[in-house]
This record gives structure tokens, C-alpha cells and sequence, in this order.
């Protein structure tokens, strides 16, 4: 099965950030040292064609005055911007909702359950509670940089907060000072990076 998630992550351009986006989906499909795959395998928006550009275009254009055709679909959107709120929002959405029905189903079973009943994993009741549980995985819509599991609003929102003040330089006590006096150099800011994952 195909799923489109979303990974924040910070980045001085596009091209940064799709690196960094990388690495993170490298991660979830079991690459590199100590970490388990969860994921099949992924694409994102500049390798190819996707099945979710049309879905992406049509919840980026959602409440626009333009139209957006999913020709021409970036493949990272600033985290600041219109379309990455309206696309992390979507996201947090989906999550909230696909939790949900999960809890609701894990709820009707185990009302008539015992605690052995539980263990046992009568009626497959222990693969919804392990639902609950993922950090990772099919459960999960929103993914940080290093390819952990932002698993609720309020995870979502403390992370979105550090990339925001990464980005202006608040992040710690000299921050605005570093920030003057880098001169030239490109400021750091969060980006959304969706990717079509198959599990």
C-alpha cells in the first residue's frame, strides 16, 4: 500500500532541505547502521511522477486564489508559507483522524474483553493497541529530520516551533547576535517535504 507523508525539516534552500529529507526517508526504509525499516520504499517529488501530486495540488489550492497544477508541484514547500500550513494542517488531519478510528476500534474490542483475553489477542485486539503505540510506521502522517514519528499536534507544533526559531535565530541566548553577524550566509527554515511511501 502507498501512503503520503510529510518530513520537516530545516534547510538553508530547497535543495537542502530535500537532502535532509532524504536522509530521514533513508532511515524509515532501513537504511544505514541500527535502523529498522518501516517503510517498503519512497519516492518524492523531484524523482518522478507521484500519485499524490494531484492530491497535493488540490490541497494547496484549497482556499487560493490560484490554481495549482499538479505539473507543476514543488517538491518542498517553506514551512512559513500557505502551502506548507495548508499541507502539514492536511497532515495533522489525517493523523488525528487515522488515530481515531484506530483508538475506536481497539475501544469496541476490548470493552468485552478480559485482561487475558488482552494478552491472548483475542479478536486481534494487540494490533490496534500496537497502532496506538508506533512512533513510526503506517500510523504516522508527520516525520522531523531525523526520521522520528511526530505523533501528535503537540509534538508537531514544539517541533514546527524549533525549526521557527532556528530560523530567526531565538534558538538560544545569543542567537539574534550569531544571526547579525553571519553576514552573508543563508538563514536556516523549516521546510515540508512530502513523500509517497509503500509499506
Amino acid at each position: 500500500m502507498h501512503q503520503l507523508i510529510r518530513v520537516l525539516v530545516p534547510g538553508t534552500t530547497q535543495d537542502d532541505a530535500l537532502a535532509r529529507a532524504h536522509s530521514a526517508l533513508d532511515k524509515l526504509v532501513g537504511v544505514g547502521i541500527d535502523t529498522a525499516s518501516v517503510y517498503d520504499y519512497y519516492g518524492t517529488f523531484e524523482q518522478a511522477d507521484s500519485r499524490y501530486k494531484p492530491y497535493v495540488a488540490n490541497v494547496i489550492s484549497d482556499g487560493s486564489s490560484e490554481t495549482v497544477d499538479e505539473t507543476t508541484v514543488a517538491p518542498t514547500f517553506p514551512l512559513d508559507s500557505e502551502e506548507g500550513q495548508a499541507l502539514l494542517d492536511d497532515a495533522l488531519e489525517e493523523q488525528t483522524e487515522e488515530f481515531g478510528d484506530t483508538l475506536s476500534k481497539f475501544q469496541s474490542k476490548v470493552d468485552d474483553l478480559s485482561v487475558e483475553d488482552v494478552m491472548n489477542n483475542v479478536d486481534g485486539v494487540r494490533f490496534h493497541l500496537g497502532q496506538l503505540a508506533e512512533c513510526r510506521g503506517p500510523s504516522v502522517y508527520i516525520y522531523n529530520e531525523y526520521g522520528g514519528g511526530l505523533v501528535s499536534p503537540k509534538a508537531v507544533d514544539k517541533y514546527v516551533d524549533r525549526l521557527h526559531n532556528a530560523s530567526s535565530g531565538t534558538s538560544g541566548g545569543d542567537g539574534d547576535a550569531a544571526a547579525a553577524t553571519k553576514g552573508d550566509e543563508q538563514m536556516s527554515r523549516g521546510w515540508l517535504v512530502p513523500a509517497d511511501v509503500h509499506f
